[in-house]
């Protein structure tokens, strides 16, 4: 056990939140902020903490340990996810967000809602919902290989362990916590891998050079140093991340959840100038320090997702090393925060209230709280099976696809709840299948992502559904 890195990381991490709640807490106080500050920060903050908060909501499993983990079988190609991440939050920034706000909705439940109807909205909702605590269960996985890397513990220990501080981290003070906790740590998180790419030319047997030379010697693997060196990958791949990610998170709540918080849309449009440099280019250097523990034989006995970390423990000076994992588990503990607290704020804020129509905004968030302590536990059992990270983010990315193409229609054309609820069904019976009976292999069709099938069957279902089904004009066309 690190025993010396362990104490360091639980200081900072204790130090940090215990800080800003308090500085919180008591700006709270003196401005007399409403019970909504929870879960939307009172809908106050400025683009400086939308775009960090939107950057590393989105950031987190799928950027580092993922992303190190991918790197094993696609090389630098695996820096190509981060790549379409700023597409995604060109998507939301410039685009959706501004639109869902334009809607005075809270959630993506209740912005469909408010196009196509109550049931289109609760479908959503329930689909949001379920994809979202998924995604909350990868991010777990990731806290769980950062506390296993600094204690040695096994990893169902470290889960637990992960489970329980990342639950206490959203539950002490909610969005407005998270938005300045975020901001500690990009700065933390950046520094870190600085450090650690600048440890590793002096720690790396034979340095930087002999990871590209090890990697050329073989042809099986000289395009791995390449970012355009495998073009099926760019179509298998790169292509339908930056598609997935930017029509999922586009009108999902997880993309939603920091926007709601901005001051007003200017400040959204704003945030770009932080959410993008900070979420897109953060995959570069994982997937270089992926690329070299794949390069040295001994560590790939590990396995994809642990090999770099191995790789790291070995060869990494501990003050480098712990200065990472706090800045990996704070970027985790993040996003699961945000994630966590997206189906919890539409369980508490879309669902609730059918059944209890006077509900308080005390009572949400109390419910929010009960609801975030529940994901926790599902988070810690589900993560144990340990599924390839970034696979399963851009698989769940497939089942928004028809939300966004919906959603588009329904706002600039024609809104048909009919029209609305036969494409999402049918495109998500269609991913399925695709996904679940191995139609890929069978059609020979190895790089035609599910991605790509949500997009067709979106698209031509939710055109033609539309043009047949009776409905009101779009929700922004202006009346003539």
């Amino acid at each position: 056990m690190n025993l010396g890195i362990l104490i360091a990381i639980v200081i900072y991490e204790v130090v940090s939140i215990a800080l800003v709640s308090w500085f919180i807490s008591r700006k709270n106080k003196k401005g007399g902020e409403g019970a909504g500050g929870f879960a939307f920060a009172g809908g106050g903050l400025p683009a400086s903490l939308v775009g960090i908060t939107l950057a590393l909501t989105l950031l987190g499993s799928a950027h580092n340990w993922g992303t190190c983990q991918n790197a094993a079988s696609m090389g630098v190609i695996a820096a190509w996810f981060g790549i379409a991440c700023v597409v995604m939050m060109v998507v939301i920034t410039q685009i959706t967000g501004p639109w869902m706000r334009r809607t005075g909705a809270k959630t993506s439940g209740e912005f469909l809602g408010k196009i196509f109807g109550p049931t289109s909205g609760r479908l959503i909702s329930a689909m949001n919902i379920a994809l979202i605590i998924g995604m909350c269960c990868l991010e777990m996985e990731a806290i769980a290989v950062t506390i296993n890397l600094m204690t040695g513990w096994s990893y169902t220990v470290s889960a637990i362990l992960g489970g329980i501080v990342a639950v206490l981290y959203v539950l002490l003070a909610g969005m407005k916590e998270i938005a300045w906790l975020n901001l500690i740590n990009a700065i933390l998180m950046y520094l870190a891998l600085i450090l650690v790419f600048i440890s590793l030319i002096f720690e790396l047997p034979g340095g930087w050079d002999a990871v590209e030379t090890t990697m050329k010697a073989s042809a099986e693997t000289s395009w791995m140093t390449d970012l355009f060196g495998n073009p099926a990958l760019i179509v298998g791949f790169a292509i339908p991340s930056a598609l997935g990610a930017s029509l999922f998170h586009g009108m999902a709540q997880t993309g939603y959840q920091p926007v709601v918080t901005a001051k007003n849309n200017k400040e959204v449009k704003k945030s770009i100038w932080f959410a993008g440099p900070i979420n897109g280019c953060f995959c570069i250097l994982p997937a270089l320090i992926g690329l070299a523990a794949f390069s040295i034989i001994a560590y790939r006995n590990a396995g994809d997702m642990m090999m770099t970390p191995a790789m790291m423990a070995d060869l990494l000076p501990k003050p480098v090393l712990g200065l990472l994992l706090a800045g990996f588990l704070g970027v985790d503990l993040s996003s699961f925060a945000v994630m966590a607290l997206a189906p919890a704020t539409i369980i508490s804020h879309d669902i609730y209230p059918l059944k209890n129509p006077k509900v308080t905004e005390e009572q949400k968030t109390k419910l929010t709280r009960i609801i975030i302590v529940i994901i926790g536990i599902v988070s810690i059992l589900i993560c144990n099976m340990q599924p390839a990270v970034v696979n399963m983010v851009n698989w769940s990315f497939a089942f928004g696809v028809p939300v966004f193409i919906m959603g588009i229609i329904g706002l600039w054309w024609k809104r048909s709840m009919k029209a609305s609820i036969i494409t999402f069904i049918v495109t998500w019976i269609a991913v399925c299948i695709w996904s679940t009976f191995g139609l890929q292999d069978y059609l020979q069709l190895p790089n035609f992502h599910v991605t790509y099938i949500a997009t067709i069957f979106s698209v031509v279902f939710g055109v033609i559904t539309t043009a047949v089904c009776k409905g009101k004009k779009g929700l922004f066309v202006k009346k003539k």
